[in-house]
């Protein structure tokens, strides 16, 4: 004979509406609340809880990862925005003038999908694929985007330093830009972050010497960038996680294997994309941070 202690509790699975206002004031009272909770606490079946949730329209809607700002960082966004409309007005071509450029660290932890990791045959060879994931190695890579194209990738084979980065812009960024025409180079604006590599005296020296002090950096610039704004820079909004999300497709075992994947994965960007990113993405983006007064905007994005 079974006891009824011993008899496991059959869960209800009826949408009545007493059942629904119980679900509806579960997920009012804690918006963070899994459906399989809810289903556990009144006693319903997680079924049920999903008719429910769907029947009245609600939706798990997932967060936005965001750059936390410092208070300070608010105004000198909104400054950087609003003189960059303004110049929009006056010249309806300057995004295409600006070279967006950026810094990257790629190494071999980046996450791989295995999906695609196969070895066919009719019996199972039990092939291995080793890996070292104790030994950590990678690369640092810059690229820029001026308009619809792609320049680089270089690779710094040392960390990025005021000196390294000098170095580059005395010695390497001239060889990268010289198919760009002369009467584009002369119209060029600058822009970096405000990485301390960025920042050294003789850096910003050159940049005035080099772009005729037109250029966008944090600190010494005709137009200074806001600190901690990685959502108006295409590198970073695009093109780093883009270009990733390829290159860890596939392990790299070495140094070499890892830099030709990432070249590969360079030539291969369509201009086209290039162009949407760096002058109607960057002209929404702007528009949404006027309308939030500098606040975070990237949730109103999909919805643009």
């Amino acid at each position: 004979m079974v006891h009824l202690w011993q008899q496991k509790k059959r869960r209800n699975t009826v949408t009545t509406d007493n059942n629904s206002l119980d679900v509806l004031c579960k997920l009012i009272e804690n918006p963070h609340i899994s459906l399989r909770v809810v289903a556990k606490d009144l006693n319903l079946s997680y079924s049920a809880v999903q008719r429910i949730s769907k029947k009245y329209k609600y939706h798990a809607y997932l967060s936005t990862r965001v750059q936390q700002l410092q208070p300070t960082d608010y105004e000198r966004l909104i400054t950087f925005v609003a003189h960059m409309m303004v110049q929009l007005e006056d010249d309806p071509t300057i995004l295409e003038k600006i070279v967006w450029t950026d810094e990257a660290r790629f190494h071999n932890n980046g996450t791989v999908n295995h999906h695609n990791t196969h070895y066919w045959s009719d019996t199972n060879s039990h092939w291995i694929n080793e890996c070292n994931k104790q030994i950590r190695w990678g690369i640092n890579v810059w690229c820029c985007i001026i308009n619809d194209r792609l320049i680089g990738p270089y690779f710094f084979e040392n960390n990025l330093n005021g000196n390294s980065y000098l170095n580059f812009l005395k010695n390497e960024l001239p060889l990268l830009i010289e198919d760009i025409s002369l009467d584009q180079r002369l119209n060029m604006i600058w822009q970096h972050d405000g990485a301390p590599a960025h920042n050294m005296l003789a850096v910003r020296a050159l940049l005035d010497d080099i772009f005729n002090s037109k250029w966008i950096g944090t600190q010494g610039s005709t137009i200074l960038w806001p600190p901690r704004s990685p959502d108006m820079n295409v590198l970073d909004f695009y093109f780093w996680g883009f270009l990733k999300g390829e290159v860890y497709k596939e392990e790299s075992n070495n140094i070499n294997d890892l830099k030709n994947r990432i070249v590969e994965i360079c030539n291969k960007i369509p201009s086209s994309v290039l162009k949407k990113a760096t002058t109607s993405e960057v002209t929404k983006r702007l528009s949404l941070c006027l309308d939030m007064d500098g606040n975070h905007f990237e949730h109103l994005l999909k919805y643009q």
